[in-house]
């Protein structure tokens, strides 16, 4: 036998079909349908230098299965190639499914139901129509329980009515403060469970940004039902107006969507369009953003949230002038008219609807990072006024708050950002050289740190299905627990599966 294995050394190889992570169900909307009939959209993670195949069974009327073949793109074909480098990716396929199938569906990767898998699709969620939603980059080893606060709170004043956080690991602090919002309907937490270790590739360093493209489209999906506009934002990225010393409630609205007067004429009958009325082909609106000076708020001495204020703001007063060559971008879409959303740029769109470039001169994100001690080519800005409305929100916000209010909360913390800003700093200068030895993802980089943080992690197990000779692979017993050292998130373990092959 070992004879004829080191005789077929000589000629085999290897043969892996697909192996879908399952990131979420939905169903598509009938709002979004320019057809009539039942669609569902499986959102998945596999390797985007492959085909993966998908078959949808719904039971008809006559107790027998309609089979279709779903339609599979990845969620940023066209934008950029699959690589060898950032090899896995998000993918959605649509199923084309039986008027009758309202709570469940098969799915498979042969056109043989005997291999196909059970599929119940998230329901939508209850909710009023929301003129904006911010949808956040994911959470993993966040401490920093000032800067969300900061986050949450702009956001709300600029027009938004509802955030959603993916969470994969923060500080108890964090994740407190986070509950407390969504007790008051404002914030909606997401579990983020790291992806399981396959027998011969991980995926957590194989997918940009620790996946915050795949959340991203995760969180479309999820809040398609029930928004209008949707913000896909870093936590420390806020759109304001040009000139912040003029901000006052609900702007970004009024920048998006609602015409205004125009200010340098005095004739009321003259407005300035918002930008999607402007570019009414838009599905999504492609905004640079601009660094701004930030001092962060005195950590010296104990703080909770009760004497926490936005003072410190006052004490950014200078940002990048908009003269600076393109910068990175963050996103705004129509929510029905698009199906994807990449890091810095939109992804699919639908019914021939377009990504349109704003120019900076006409409005821009505003960037406040823990580094941005001073920031090249300033202009002056006046936060004041910013400060000054935050904190008269925060006064009445704070009252209804329980005894958290009161705690003295963990010293915010961005050390740990440090060596994970070498890492991401050597990684992109690795790109001058075309010579790319991993992925642009935190999970592929070392912290030296080994702190005794207070935090949790979204804790989950897989179950996996054999399909053909392909692999579907779902989060079973999802849950809220400490976290591991450093304040990681545990690498998730496969607990079963139908078969003696692991994915």
């Amino acid at each position: 036998m070992w004879a004829m294995k080191n005789i077929g050394d000589t000629f085999l190889r290897k043969d892996i079909n697909t192996r879908q992570i399952i990131l979420g169900s939905f169903w598509r909307d009938e709002r979004e349908q320019n057809v009539d009939g039942r669609f569902a959209v499986i959102h998945f993670l596999g390797d985007g230098r492959i085909e993966h195949p998908l078959y949808c069974f719904s039971i008809q009327a006559n107790n027998r299965y309609l089979i279709t073949r779903a339609t599979v793109q990845r969620i940023h074909r066209g934008k950029r190639a699959s690589s060898d480098i950032c090899s896995w990716s998000g993918h959605i396929a649509e199923c084309d499914l039986d008027v009758h199938a309202m709570k469940e569906f098969k799915i498979s990767t042969t056109p043989n139901v005997e291999d196909a898998m059970l599929v119940t699709p998230e329901s939508p969620l209850r909710e009023s129509r929301h003129d904006m939603v911010v949808c956040m980059a994911p959470m993993y080893i966040y401490t920093d329980w000032e800067i969300l606060v900061t986050g949450i709170e702009l956001w709300l004043a600029m027009g938004a009515t509802k955030i959603v956080v993916p969470v994969q690991s923060a500080s108890s602090a964090t994740y407190r403060i986070l509950q407390e919002y969504e007790k008051k309907g404002i914030v909606i937490i997401r579990n983020w469970p790291k992806w399981p270790i396959m027998s011969d590739t991980n995926p957590n360093g194989l997918v940009l940004s620790r996946g915050i493209e795949e959340s991203h489209v995760n969180c479309l999906f999820f809040v398609k039902p029930w928004a209008d506009i949707v913000v896909f934002s870093d936590i420390d990225d806020f759109l304001l107006p040009l000139d912040p010393s003029t901000v006052s409630p609900g702007d970004n609205l009024q920048i998006l969507r609602v015409s205004i007067p125009n200010e340098k004429n005095s004739n009321k009958s003259l407005f300035r369009q918002n930008l999607f009325a402007e570019h009414p082909q838009a599905g999504s609106l492609l905004f640079e953003h601009r660094d701004v000076q930030f001092v962060p708020p005195n950590r010296q001495e104990d703080q909770s949230l009760a004497n926490f204020n936005f003072e410190f703001l006052r004490n950014s007063k200078n940002k990048m002038n908009c003269n600076v060559w393109r910068m990175k971008t963050r996103v705004v879409v129509n929510a029905s008219r698009v199906d994807s959303v990449n890091m810095h740029e939109t992804g699919i769109h639908r019914f021939g609807y377009v990504q349109t470039r704003v120019p900076c001169r006409q409005a821009h994100f505003y960037h406040l990072r823990h580094s941005h001690n001073t920031v090249p080519s300033p202009t002056p800005i006046n936060m004041s006024p910013l400060a000054d409305m935050l904190n008269k929100q925060w006064q009445t916000r704070i009252e209804s708050f329980t005894s958290l209010k009161n705690e003295i909360l963990n010293k915010t913390n961005t050390e740990y950002l440090e060596d994970f800003d070498r890492c991401m700093g050597a990684i992109n200068d690795e790109h001058w050289t075309m010579k790319v030895s991993r992925c642009l993802t935190p999970h592929v980089c070392f912290s030296r740190l080994r702190r005794d943080v207070d935090c949790v992690a979204v804790a989950s197990e897989y179950e996996f299905y054999r399909s053909g000779k392909g692999y579907f692979m779902n989060p079973i017993n999802i849950r809220v627990q400490k976290s591991e050292v450093n304040c990681e998130s545990p690498v998730p373990p496969f607990t079963s599966g139908n078969h003696y092959f692991a994915p």
